[in-house]
């Protein structure tokens, strides 16, 4: 096995942290120490985080999960302690999808959203969720809602990743590897990448963009830059499309592997 890692780039089993879609050495740590029972490390994050609303969406949905995995004795004793913490207002974006707001409910919570973060990328991603047509919507409606939200955007805001999700989300039960590669397609991954690029490298969703745009440059054969992305999140699965497999690890080692090996084939050949 040990061969194949230093040969291929495969990625031991228990290096997958199945949890986060790349490293967050706070997050983590508060993550351990809320499973253990201890409040105080996530009340420090989102003090440190002050109104950086990406980040604070991003540790709620992450600390929320560890709710759900186990114990929520120390959620209580952290309100108990200090009562009123807020929770972002995008929270309620799931809420619409799961129970069924209708399209003008879903309108005026976004307008409210957008009045206070307007560029919120898991807002976006989201409120995207929500237009799509295994939800309340469409996939005219989520391509329209990603194509408009990604015109209006700032370079390095990573919501010119919309329209490929919105992609994603209308095709991946129809097409094999080949589905992947149009011209229109493939610009629109390169407009992505062009994004990923001029964003903050300490962006906290910049990981799940990378898992994303790695696989899709993996499907349209472009091996080397998908390497250059899997290298930054290597060790994490918690993205699309990863998150939609049974076995997430999994997936992502396979995909990770051929990634690794056809990029030296592809070295070579050139």
């Amino acid at each position: 096995m040990l061969w194949c890692w230093l040969k291929y780039g495969l990625l031991p089993l228990r290096w997958q942290n199945s949890y986060l879609a790349g490293p967050d050495a706070p997050l983590q740590r508060a993550c351990r120490a809320a499973a253990r029972g201890r409040w105080e490390p996530a009340a420090q994050l989102f003090e440190d985080a002050g109104q950086d609303w990406e980040r604070r969406s991003l540790y709620a949905q992450r600390l929320g999960d560890v709710v759900a995995q186990g114990s929520d004795r120390w959620l209580k004793e952290w309100r108990k302690a200090r009562p009123g913490d807020p929770t972002p207002l995008v929270a309620e974006l799931w809420t619409a999808r799961g129970l069924g707001y209708s399209h003008a409910e879903t309108d005026a919570l976004w307008s409210r959203i957008t009045e206070l973060a307007p560029y919120h990328f898991e807002a976006h991603t989201s409120a995207l969720q929500y237009w799509t047509a295994k939800w309340r919507g469409s996939h005219q409606l989520a391509r329209e809602f990603a194509e408009k939200s990604a015109a209006g955007a700032p370079p390095g805001s990573l919501l010119a990743v919309l329209p490929v999700i919105a992609w994603y989300e209308s095709h991946k039960d129809e097409l094999g590897p080949v589905g992947y590669c149009p011209p229109d397609l493939r610009a629109l991954v390169d407009a992505a990448l062009t994004d990923a690029a001029l964003a903050d490298p300490d962006h906290p969703r910049l990981p799940e963009v990378r898992h994303l745009l790695g696989y899709f440059l993996y499907r349209q054969g472009r091996y080397r830059a998908a390497r250059e992305q899997f290298r930054h999140v290597d060790g994490f699965t918690e993205a699309l499309p990863w998150r939609y497999s049974r076995l997430a690890p999994l997936h992502y080692r396979a995909v990770r592997t051929k990634t690794g090996r056809r990029a030296l084939m592809e070295r070579r050949w050139r």
